[in-house]
């Protein structure tokens, strides 16, 4: 499972690389911005284009894929 601590670490890299989140149904989440996304204890709140937004369950994230992460 992937934890806050593994998602903040990635939102703090300098420089910033965008990457992209799995979840178990198979939707994904694409990262280019690190101020549009919030590691909570339990879940991910991540900000969508259109105004929309998602809580993501850290239970349900299979993997995070990145130029330098392979995150499982």
């Amino acid at each position: 499972m992937i934890d806050p601590g593994t998602i903040q670490e990635l939102l703090d890299a300098e420089p910033f690389e965008t990457f992209r989140i799995f979840m178990s149904d198979g939707r994904a989440y694409r990262v280019t911005n690190p101020e549009l996304v919030v590691p909570m204890e339990t879940k991910l709140f991540i900000a969508l284009p259109k105004d929309k937004w998602k809580f993501l369950s850290y239970e349900q994230i299979t993997w995070i894929e990145g130029p330098s992460v392979a995150a499982k």
